[in-house]
Parts: C-alpha cells; sequence; structure tokens
C-alpha cells in the first residue's frame, strides 16, 4: 500500500489516508480540498459584540461575512451546547454531498422536503460510518453580493433552506450523522426562519448534530468516496465559531474512496546526524 498523507505518528505505528476502490486497489493521489470561506477581525468584532451586548440580531438567519462558521444550537437557546464541546473524533468523518442545485436553479427559495430528499441514498439509509452531510444549493459570491453586512440574511426571499421535517428525520433515523453543512448562510428556510423553537437548528443541535454554513466549493466534486475534517476555533462560552472545512477526494475515478488505516512503520537503522566538527580547522580560523 502506498502511503499518500501521512498525518501523524504513534510510537510505531503511521496513521496513513490513501484511496482504495472496490476490488482493494489502491490509487496514488488524493485531492486536498479547502471548502472554506474567510472572515476579518472586523466582521468577528461586529459580531461577537453584538453578542455580548444583547443586541437584537436574526439569530435563525446566519452571517455570511463571518466566512465558514459552525455551530450546534444558537445563542439565546437554554441549555444549547457550544462547538467547543464535540469531540475531535466527530470532527474527521466521511463526507457525503447532497446536490439540490439543479432545484435551486427552477427556484432559488426552495424548501427542501423529506419526501424529496429521500430520493438521495444518503438520506434515505443511514450510514455505517460517521458521515457529514454537505448540502449544495448552488449559492454563490454573486449570492452574498446581494446581501448587505448590516441586513438581516432573513429579508432576502431568495434563500434555499431544509424543511423542519427532514431535520427531523435526520436527526431521529441517520444515527451515524454527525454533522450537516450547506453552502447558504443558514438551513434555515423561509418555514422555519421566524420561529424561536421550532428552528432546523434547534431539532438537529439538540441532537448533538453540528452544523457548518457558508461552505465554497471551489469545483466540481464527487458525491461519494471523501472524507472531511472540520477544524472549529475551539473558542469557550462561543454559540457560533469560525470553522475550517478541509476534504480529501479521490482525484478521478469515482469507484474509489478514501480511508485511513494504521501501518507498521519501517525501523531503518539508526542513523546519526552529519556532523561539520571535521570539516572546519579552527586553528586556521582563529591564527
Amino acid at each position: 500500500m502506498n502511503s499518500l498523507i501521512s498525518v501523524f505518528v504513534i510510537t510505531s505505528i503511521v496513521v496513513e489516508m490513501y484511496c482504495t476502490g472496490l476490488d482493494g486497489e489502491d490509487m496514488e493521489r488524493i485531492d486536498v480540498v479547502d471548502m472554506t470561506k474567510p472572515t476579518t477581525w472586523k466582521d468577528l468584532s461586529m459580531y461577537y459584540g453584538a453578542v455580548e451586548k444583547h443586541w437584537k440580531m436574526c439569530i435563525n438567519c446566519g452571517a455570511p461575512d463571518l466566512g465558514t462558521g459552525i455551530h450546534l444550537e444558537h445563542s439565546g437557546t437554554t441549555g444549547s451546547m457550544h462547538p467547543a464541546v464535540i469531540p475531535s473524533e466527530y470532527l474527521l468523518s466521511r463526507l457525503a454531498i447532497i446536490d439540490v442545485s439543479t432545484l435551486t436553479t427552477l427556484n432559488p427559495s426552495v424548501v427542501l422536503t423529506l419526501d424529496v430528499a429521500l430520493q438521495w441514498a444518503a438520506l434515505k439509509h443511514d450510514p455505517k460510518e460517521p458521515t457529514l452531510l454537505l448540502f449544495k444549493f448552488g449559492w454563490t459570491e454573486v449570492d452574498n453580493s446581494h446581501i448587505n453586512v448590516r441586513t438581516c440574511v432573513c429579508k432576502i426571499p431568495e434563500l434555499p433552506g431544509l424543511s423542519y421535517e427532514l431535520a427531523e428525520w435526520i436527526a431521529a433515523n441517520l444515527s451515524h450523522v454527525v454533522g450537516v453543512a450547506t453552502d447558504t448562510p443558514t438551513f434555515e428556510s423561509e418555514q422555519t426562519r421566524e420561529f424561536a423553537s421550532r428552528t432546523v437548528s434547534n431539532v438537529l443541535g439538540r441532537s448533538g448534530i453540528y452544523m457548518i454554513e457558508n461552505v465554497y466549493f471551489r469545483g466540481k466534486m464527487p458525491e461519494q468516496g471523501c472524507m472531511a475534517l472540520a477544524m472549529p476555533l475551539k473558542l469557550l462560552n462561543a454559540a457560533y465559531v469560525p470553522a475550517r472545512l478541509t476534504a480529501f477526494c479521490p482525484s478521478s475515478k469515482s469507484d474509489l474512496h478514501v480511508v485511513m488505516s494504521l501501518k507498521k512503520e519501517v525501523q531503518s537503522p539508526t542513523r546519526l546526524p552529519n556532523s561539520r566538527v571535521y570539516d572546519v580547522n579552527l586553528d586556521e580560523i582563529l591564527s
């Protein structure tokens, strides 16, 4: 097995990422894809300042200027959990992409309902491994440019989202789904974003499923076969924090998928570093 990305070493065991196909044949390349939108300190300080001062905000509607971010339940929810408590083993997961951009083209404010969503196998059947579901609505920077930084996203009419029933289905039936992600500023649709408790964020967050918003698609990616690594800022007592999302995908063949494995490190004879002690004549230098 050819090692492609050595992640870290534990004593004499090396953890590796590699691609494998249905026939067990390895592939020699993995694409590492950064799916993160950046933010600025100014935008962060404005947001956290508003939270600290208890300003009235549209907490269900997302904030495009914060870049890619992660949360469970939104701030203000009683007893809500914070991203800092998410176990590390839930942040490295299988990635399943649900491309609904065709529906968004026909209806920019589409609400993805349960009956339509069950057409995707990733939503119909519980995955066998910890999985991050990534909903691709086709949201772009052009869409973000239409939103004023001080304008509530709730007032943007053409904003897609998930139905409450679909969120309930994910929370109740997909036990191996550890997180959901989207390229839009929020998961809340026009059906849920005006409510205080009947929201997508509440039903998923209370089930321990984290949400990542404002994900950036740099190009076409396979819907299956990738792994994802979410890296949220470990900020205590914060309901919404910036995060970096990286995907590891097969570079070409669709029947391959990225996996991690343990491999014993080949022990080579101990080799002393080359020394320059005998290459430098100190007597000549000092004379």
